[in-house]
């Protein structure tokens, strides 16, 4: 009987330091339509040997990519060489409840660089457009043309905030250079991305970047010998827990991560519950802008992640637990989870 209870603890071991760490989403079910401009019989500017409409195809393809994988649902007005009218495309943006709307296309004219445009200034199309402009000449390291104003179609027609990218210049020899390259066209969908993403108020980030657990058997927790190890609660994460008896004394259990970068998190934490422990257990949020000191019931809600708050962190900032609480009680030093945002 040992040997079996030691064996399903060194598979359960196994099974979840194999499990794959969650990633966050910014857009979960956020409908983004991405319109490839021309199209079809209409190849758009063509310069250089080269068709914008080709271009225009795959920037919107590698969006997509992108978008979907950061939770988004896209809508694509053609995903194929294919014709599609302009109320064609307001019709599938409109038809499908897209929160926003974004059309890419190659600019012509003997200039150079990216501008974006939307239909009026002062909207929260405008907003998206200034986002998405400074993220493409920043990824495309374009001239800066900035944002304007034009009564283009699918900027008028369609029912939510729209834009449309001119990313560079089909017939400027650069420019072209840079739009004939894969990896200036990813860049121009990765700006794409971080664009909407600062728009809607997130930090700017490529999709699938992890979830940081701490647990207080990993290498970035410390604490004195003073904190006790506990294994009797079934709600622990992992093996076991570290406890300390409440007192007018610190003595912080601390969770530092390696991993973090400049950026804001969601920060969780994991207790095993128990009548023992403090309704006050009070967590130290070490952040960018100072020291949050949030207090939570350690009687309740064990054996799940519990929302501590949202903070801008960096390398080098941490958690901490505090046994500085009401006396005759302990507090629990389990996981912290970092969410990126």
């Amino acid at each position: 009987m040992h040997s079996m209870r030691l064996w399903l603890a060194i598979v359960v071991t196994l099974v979840l330091i194999a499990a794959p760490m969650a990633s966050y989403a910014t857009f979960p079910g956020t409908k983004i339509c991405l319109d490839a401009g021309h199209g079809g019989s209409d190849p758009g500017a063509v310069a250089l040997g080269d068709q914008e409409k080709v271009f225009n195809l795959d920037i919107c393809l590698r969006a997509r990519s992108l978008f979907q994988a950061d939770g988004a649902t896209v809508i694509m007005t053609r995903t194929s060489d294919v014709y599609v009218s302009l109320q064609g495309r307001c019709d599938i943006a409109n038809n499908n409840g897209c929160a926003r709307f974004i059309a890419s296309h190659c600019n012509a004219g003997g200039g150079t660089g990216t501008e974006t445009f939307a239909y009026a200034s002062g909207t929260t199309a405008a907003n998206m457009a200034s986002k998405v402009q400074t993220e493409l000449v920043q990824h495309m390291g374009t001239v800066n043309r900035g944002v304007k104003y034009n009564s283009f179609y699918v900027l008028v027609h369609t029912n939510m905030p729209a834009i449309l990218t001119e990313v560079a210049f089909m017939d400027t020899t650069a420019d072209n250079n840079k739009l004939s390259s894969a990896t200036y066209r990813q860049e121009a969908a990765r700006a794409c991305l971080h664009g909407t993403q600062s728009h809607l108020g997130y930090t700017p980030h490529d999709p699938g970047a992890a979830d940081i657990i701490v647990d207080n058997t990993s290498g970035a927790f410390s604490c004195s010998s003073s904190w006790a190890t506990g294994t009797s609660s079934s709600d622990k994460y992992g093996s076991n827990y570290r406890w300390h008896s409440t007192q007018a004394i610190s003595d912080l259990a601390t969770w530092a991560p390696s991993g973090l970068t400049t950026r804001n998190y969601a920060v969780y934490a994991w207790w095993a519950q128990g009548s023992n422990r403090s309704t006050a257990a009070p967590y130290l949020i070490n952040h960018n802008s100072g020291q949050a000191n949030v207090k939570v019931n350690q009687q309740a809600n064990g054996g799940k992640w519990n929302l501590l708050g949202t903070y801008g962190l960096s390398a080098g900032k941490s958690v901490q637990l505090s046994c500085w609480a009401s006396s005759g009680f302990i507090v629990c030093a389990d996981a912290i989870k970092f969410v990126p945002q």
